[in-house]
């Protein structure tokens, strides 16, 4: 067990920052004094490179969009993820893609935790960075979702997308819906996937007009199958 102080730069911060590592880092105590500037950790000493570590990040001004992580010692299977500057496609009607906005970050941080199974994984307001940590293909997972909804198809939008999230895993479908799609009917649809597909894991992204689900082949069949009946 040890004990380290961590300087933070900026002191109006310091709330978020301890809340991001509460989800992340396993501690057993975390505290802050905002006159001096440091935040207290009191941990394994792992766990406390890794949370000297995130602070740094979270005082960077410029995260980056491709994401940095860190690994941890010991453990090639334990990486946290700290990705910045995140952006959804546009609808097919709204031209370019945009910087998502902190409601936006939430559903995306609710749909990797449902679909890939990341129960560490947060958003640091101040920044709108994302933070998780899983393993590697946990974050391989919540990487190429980022990826497919910055750039969704401008054409044949009704194709549905496909990962595999590991030879011993269901995959996950990424359906599109049309632009005009209100956000009431995109919910409706989520829960007639859920009740008749039946299919547990499974999320809207309003932003994009999508719907997100992990499954087996059959369900995701099915899903397939109540989506092209609800287009005819």
């Amino acid at each position: 067990m040890v004990a380290r102080d961590i300087a933070f730069a900026k002191k109006e911060r310091i709330r978020d920052a301890v809340a991001a590592l509460h989800t992340i880092a396993k501690t057993e105590k975390i505290s802050s004094d905002s006159a001096s500037q440091a935040i207290t950790i009191e941990g394994s000493a792992r766990e406390a490179g890794l949370a000297e570590w995130l602070i740094g990040e979270l005082d960077n001004p410029t995260p980056s969009p491709s994401g940095h992580g860190y690994v941890m010692p010991q453990d090639q299977d334990d990486v946290t993820l700290v990705v910045g500057d995140v952006r959804l496609g546009a609808l097919a009607s709204a031209g370019a893609a945009r910087t998502a906005t902190p409601q936006d970050l939430h559903e995306l941080v609710n749909a990797i935790h449902v679909l890939g199974d990341i129960p560490r994984t947060t958003v640091y307001p101040p920044t709108n960075v994302m933070v998780w940590r899983g393993k590697v293909w946990q974050n391989d997972f919540a990487l190429w979702l980022l990826q497919e909804l910055a750039s969704p198809p401008a054409a044949n939008w009704t194709a549905p997308i496909s990962h595999r999230l590991d030879q011993a895993l269901p995959s996950v479908r990424i359906f599109y819906f049309a632009p005009e799609t209100s956000v009431q009917d995109l919910g409706q649809m989520l829960n007639t996937i859920r009740v008749k597909a039946p299919v547990q894991r499974v999320v809207a992204i309003n932003a994009e007009r999508a719907i997100v689900l992990r499954g087996t082949d059959i369900q995701a069949g099915a899903a397939e199958r109540i989506v092209a009946a609800a287009r005819r």
